[in-house]
C-alpha cells in the first residue's frame, strides 16, 4: 500500500484519502456486503413504482386503450429497467468498496468517476438495447448542465440570466435548418417543431367544420379580412397562422399543466384547489403559445422586408421562438432541443461519411454522462439538478446523504456545503481516521 500511494502522490500528483469505506461512504454499516444488502429492498421497490408508473402512462398513450395493453411486456420491461436501475447503484457501491480494498486508499477517481464509469457501464448491458439511445440523451443533456454548473460553481464561467432561452434557441435554429432541407424525417425534433411551430403551410390549424358558429365567423374574419404577404406559404392571413396556432397550442399546454399538478397533488390532495388556481399553471400554456407566434411573426416580418424569400428567414424565425422560453425556464428541454441539433448533425455527418459511426455509441455515450454526473453526486452535489438529486435519494432510501463528504474535500471540491451540520454517526471499532480530524471546529468562548 505505501508503495501504491506513493506512485499515486508523488508520480501522479493525485491526493490520497486513507480512510475505509465504512467511514466514507456506507456509513450505516460497517460491512461493505452488509451495506449493499441494506439498499437493495427500498431500492427496488423506488425502481418499480417508478418504472411501474412509466411504462404504464406510456402504454396508455400509446394505445389509447387499457385492454390493448400488453401486460407481459409490460411487466418485463418493469423489471428489467427496474433490475438495471438497482444494479447501476449496487455496482457503484460495491465499486468504491472494492477500489479502497484493493488499493488501501481513496483517490479522486477511485472514489467519483472512475467507479461511476464502470458501474454505469456494466448496468446498462442490462437495459432493453432500444432504450439506450434515450437514457443516452438524457443522460448527455444532464452532464452538460451539471459541468456547466461546476465551472460557475468554481469561477470559470458566469451565470447568465435566461440562458437557458439561449440554448434553446440554438437547437431551434439547428432543427429549423434540417427541417427545411429534409422535412420531419430529419429527426424527432423537427417532428415535434412541425407541431409546435405549425410549420406544415398546407395544415389547417382549425377545423371549421368542427368550430362552434360564432367561432367560425371571427375565424373567417382573421383569416381573410387581414393580409397575406404574396411570398408567405401559408394558407391565410399572416395574422392568422400566428394567433392560431398560438391559441391551439396554449389549449394543449394548458391541459398539460394541469395534469401536472394534479399528479402533484396526489399525495396532498387537500392541495389540489391551490395548485390548480395558480398563476404557476399558465407559464407552461403561454410558452407554448408564444413558440408558434413568434416564429410566424418573424417569418412574416422578415418576408416583407426582405422582399423574398430566403432559406436564412425560418431559421432566424425558429431561433427567435427560443425567446418563448423566459415564460417558462426549463434547463432540462433547452439542453434536449440543443443535444437533439447536434445528434442531428452528427448523424448527417456520419452518413456522409464525414464522421465515425459508432456500433456501440449509446452505451459509451451513456456510460461516460452518466459516470460524470454520478460522479459529482459524490463529490460536488451541489452542482447536480435538485429533481435528480432528489431522484436519487428516492432510489438510495436518503443514504446518498450519508456519505462522509468532510473527508472529500481533501480533493479540492468544496463536497461538503449541502451538509454543513451533518455528522456521520460512526461506531469507533471500525474507523481508522480520528474523528476530530473531519468533525466541525468548535470555536473557544
Amino acid at each position: 500500500m505505501s508503495v501504491l500511494s506513493k506512485l499515486f502522490a508523488n508520480s501522479f500528483q493525485l491526493p490520497i484519502l486513507e480512510a475505509n469505506c465504512y467511514e466514507t461512504i456506507h456509513v450505516w454499516n460497517p460491512s461493505c456486503s452488509g451495506a449493499l444488502i441494506d439498499v437493495i429492498p427500498q431500492g427496488l421497490k423506488f425502481c418499480l413504482k417508478t418504472y411501474g408508473l412509466f411504462y404504464l402512462i406510456s402504454g396508455l398513450i400509446k394505445k389509447g386503450d387499457p385492454r390493448k395493453l400488453d401486460y407481459v411486456r409490460l411487466i418485463k420491461d418493469i423489471i428489467r429497467s427496474s433490475v438495471f436501475l438497482t444494479m447501476n447503484m449496487l455496482i457503484l457501491l460495491y465499486s468504491m468498496c472494492w477500489f479502497r480494498n484493493r488499493l488501501g486508499f481513496f483517490t479522486l477517481p477511485t472514489v467519483s468517476f472512475v467507479a461511476t464509469i464502470l458501474a454505469s457501464f456494466l448496468a446498462i448491458l442490462i437495459e432493453n438495447p432500444k432504450r439506450r439511445p434515450m437514457l443516452a440523451l438524457y443522460l448527455t443533456n444532464l452532464a452538460s448542465e451539471t459541468l456547466y454548473r461546476q465551472l460557475v460553481n468554481h469561477g470559470y464561467l458566469r451565470f447568465i440570466k435566461n440562458g437557458e432561452s439561449i440554448v434553446f434557441a440554438a437547437g431551434l435554429a439547428m432543427s429549423t435548418y434540417f427541417y427545411q432541407r429534409y422535412g420531419e424525417k430529419a429527426g424527432e425534433l423537427c417532428k415535434l417543431m412541425k407541431f409546435t411551430h405549425h410549420l406544415d403551410n398546407n395544415a389547417e390549424v382549425f377545423d371549421l367544420r368542427k368550430m362552434p358558429r360564432n367561432a367560425r365567423l371571427w375565424l373567417n374574419i382573421l383569416r381573410k379580412n387581414f393580409v397575406k404577404h404574396r411570398i408567405c406559404e401559408h394558407r391565410h392571413s399572416c395574422l392568422s397562422v400566428a394567433l392560431e396556432s398560438g391559441l391551439r397550442n396554449f389549449g394543449y399546454g394548458l391541459v398539460a399543466s394541469l395534469a401536472l399538478s394534479l399528479i402533484k397533488s396526489v399525495r396532498t390532495p387537500s392541495k389540489v384547489l391551490k395548485n390548480i388556481f395558480n398563476s404557476e399553471v399558465l407559464k407552461m400554456p403561454a410558452f407554448f403559445a408564444s413558440m408558434p407566434m413568434i416564429y410566424h411573426g418573424v417569418e412574416c416580418s422578415l418576408n416583407r422586408i426582405l422582399g423574398r424569400k430566403t432559406n436564412v428567414t425560418p431559421i432566424a424565425a425558429g431561433a427567435a421562438s427560443g425567446a418563448a422560453m423566459i415564460l417558462y425556464p426549463s434547463t432540462s428541454i433547452a439542453m434536449y432541443a440543443l443535444w437533439k441539433g447536434f445528434e442531428m448533425i452528427y448523424f448527417k455527418a456520419a452518413d456522409d461519411g464525414l464522421a465515425p459511426k459508432f456500433k456501440y455509441g449509446d452505451i459509451l455515450l451513456y456510460a461516460l454522462s452518466t459516470g460524470f454526473v454520478l460522479g459529482n453526486v459524490i463529490i460536488e452535489p451541489q452542482a447536480i439538478r435538485k429533481g435528480y438529486l432528489n431522484f436519487l435519494r428516492g432510489l438510495t432510501d436518503n443514504k446518498l446523504d450519508l456519505f462522509n463528504r468532510r473527508l472529500f474535500t481533501k480533493f479540492g471540491f468544496d463536497s461538503n456545503l449541502l451538509y454543513i451540520n451533518y455528522v456521520p454517526n460512526l461506531d469507533l471499532r471500525y474507523v481508522t481516521l480520528n474523528p476530530a480530524h473531519y468533525l466541525p471546529q468548535i470555536k473557544p468562548l
